[in-house]
């Protein structure tokens, strides 16, 4: 008799949903989402974490929050991946992750023989070339393995490793309209992500080095020209974007933690597309849910919802 069937009537049945974690340095955000068949998805509860100790803090969350009965993910932070677009390879599909390895050899700055790979393959029917090509996910042993290995200590491993980038996709799926395409720009403490997809897939990603303490800096010369870096990487990205995806047309641009509004108002006189800023409580229900003392709605992490939108 196998082990885990002993008194198998006695063990709880595990939950619906993800429960993730977003770390951002010292800190980090945890959140459970249920996605019932019917209705919007439905945040649980969401807390903060210490994450200078994160053995401590995943061992506090098993106790408090029955971490054991729920599929666990972690979103790794930006300096533990790179993400790159490269060809699809001529070989058989099984012998893509080997292919691209080699392409992107000299791309990494780690060794890419025992990094972890996975790749996002892109519809050739988007692009002009009518090719496919892929976004290839590395991430170096080094950078993978303690925190595996820390989520086993506290005897809550996780089962997906996941990308801010795929969690934004997630999240900006939930946006799209009808055979359309739509990019979501989240503005946050480090950077500015841009993701566009069309039919949930991710298209292109892209990193602006623009902060949120920047865009909402006091001093209007200095906001001045955050707002003009952010929003010329934005025009050249959509310029970009059009060229190589020119069978996708983008619905719209949909800004995420621009807390006043300034920068949507600034960038919606840049951009060939409609802007609009992401009211989160428009699809994503959090009635009923258990945050943190100051989590709100408008601070919970976008990428700890988004990651919690994957499908199980």
């Amino acid at each position: 008799m196998e082990r885990n069937s002993v008194f198998s009537w006695l063990q709880r049945p595990r939950l619906d949903g993800w429960v993730t974690v977003v770390p951002h340095g010292t800190t980090a955000q945890a959140l459970y989402l249920q996605w019932p068949v019917d209705g919007r998805p439905q945040v649980r509860w969401a807390c903060r974490l210490d994450w200078a100790k994160p053995l401590d803090s995943l061992r506090t969350l098993r106790r408090q929050r029955t971490l054991q009965r729920h599929h666990r993910l972690l979103v790794l932070q930006r300096h533990q991946y790179q993400l790159l677009p490269t060809e699809a390879p001529e070989v058989p599909r099984e012998h893509w992750p080997d292919a691209v390895r080699w392409q992107l050899r000299d791309l990494v700055s780690f060794p890419v023989a025992d990094a972890q790979i996975d790749l996002l393959e892109i519809p050739a029917e988007t692009n002009q070339r009518g090719r496919p090509s892929v976004l290839a996910a590395l991430a170096p042993r080094q950078e993978i393995a303690p925190i595996a290995e820390t989520a086993l200590r506290a005897r809550a491993p996780w089962k997906v490793m996941d990308l801010p980038e795929t969690a934004l996709r997630n999240l900006a799926a939930l946006l799209e309209e009808p055979g359309r395409g739509v990019a979501l720009l989240l503005i946050d403490d480090d950077h500015c992500t841009l993701v566009i997809t069309a039919s949930g897939e991710l298209l292109q990603s892209r990193h602006i080095d623009v902060t949120a303490a920047q865009i909402a800096d006091a001093d209007d010369t200095l906001r001045q020209q955050a707002f003009d870096r952010a929003g010329l990487e934005l025009q050249r990205t959509l310029d970009s974007f059009e060229r190589l995806f020119s069978r996708v047309t983008l619905s719209r641009l949909v800004v995420a933690n621009d807390r006043s509004d300034a920068f949507a108002d600034y960038v919606r006189d840049l951009l060939y597309v409609p802007v609009v800023r992401l009211r989160i409580e428009d699809c994503i229900d959090f009635g009923g849910a258990d945050l943190d003392s100051g989590l709100t709605p408008d601070t919970v992490s976008p990428i700890a919802i988004g990651a919690a939108l994957r499908r199980l």
